[in-house]
């Protein structure tokens, strides 16, 4: 079975950027999050629309 929930820092290292950046961009709601308890998730999906350009994290 493929994961569907990621951690911040799993989310990061796919992207190949800085854990502290995916949090300036969940905090900024550029990027969709999933709260369990104290943790906060992205969906695998949402991480597919962001590689094919889909979701833009652009400075506004």
């Amino acid at each position: 079975m493929e994961k569907v929930l990621y951690s911040i820092k799993e989310v990061a290292t796919i992207l190949g950027v800085s854990k502290s950046l995916i949090y300036n961009l969940v905090k900024q709601e550029k990027i969709p999050i999933l709260e369990i308890e104290n943790r906060k998730l992205i969906r695998a999906e949402t991480i597919e629309q962001i590689l094919l350009g889909k979701i833009d994290l652009k400075k506004r």
